[in-house]
């Protein structure tokens, strides 16, 4: 675990080394201010992932992090990395969307940043597939963009956090995504909902009875 600022000066948590407690983490070789070659590290092992140049994935260096850019047909994503403590493994710090309005899908809602690291604050956190989410301190909305196995590791209704679906394809009422919950019980204190066809799960670590509908809000 490190611990480092963001580029708005918050204090900021990475408790995703790569080698292990559900996290990932990068690394890039980086040759006169340029990114040549990119590393997934999950459990220790690195395994290569391609720089896509021929359809728009570019790499920057801005100071201490990397900027991963990808434009395609539904719009531009951008996704932050830093190394906080020098061992040139890297975290992602935040991603933003920016989308097309002519584009086919998706239209996310929400147009700010969603931050991988936790601060001292209230935190937008993006909850993606094989990683534990956790967001910390503060009143935190935990922002679900795609199907997979999601895991929250530290929701707190009683700090005002929220579930909030941004799928970008339509949802358009608490009442409807309740039509696609299929299962929903309890592992121990850790709750399990379960979507039709199994296309995806989230499971709220320790959560125990402290979760209801109350909490969750739906904006796509």
């Amino acid at each position: 675990m490190s611990t480092g600022q963001d580029d708005s000066g918050n204090d900021v948590t990475d408790d995703s080394s790569g080698s292990g407690g559900g996290g990932k983490a990068f690394k890039f070789t980086i040759v006169d201010g340029k990114v040549t070659e990119v590393f997934e590290v999950k459990d220790g092992i690195e395994e290569p992932k391609p720089i896509d140049d021929d359809n728009g994935e570019t790499y920057t260096v801005e100071s201490e992090e990397v900027v991963r850019t990808e434009i395609n047909a539904f719009g531009t994503e951008i996704t932050r990395y830093a190394d906080f403590d020098g061992d040139k493994l890297y975290s992602r710090i935040s991603e933003s969307w920016q989308g097309s309005d002519d584009s086919p899908g998706p239209h996310f809602r929400h147009d700010g940043e969603l931050n991988y690291l936790s601060t001292e604050g209230d935190d937008s956190m993006a909850v993606r597939a094989g990683e534990d989410c956790s967001g910390g301190q503060g009143a935190d909305d935990f922002y679900i963009r795609e199907a997979g196995d999601l895991r929250i590791g530290d929701f707190k209704s009683s700090e005002d956090n929220s579930i909030i679906f941004d799928t970008g394809f339509g949802l358009t009422s608490k009442e409807e995504l309740q039509g696609y919950v299929t299962d929903v019980h309890y592992d121990g204190d850790d709750l399990v909902v379960a979507f039709v066809n199994n296309v995806a799960t989230i499971t709220l670590v320790g959560v125990g009875a402290d979760v209801s509908w109350d909490d969750v809000q739906v904006l796509s």
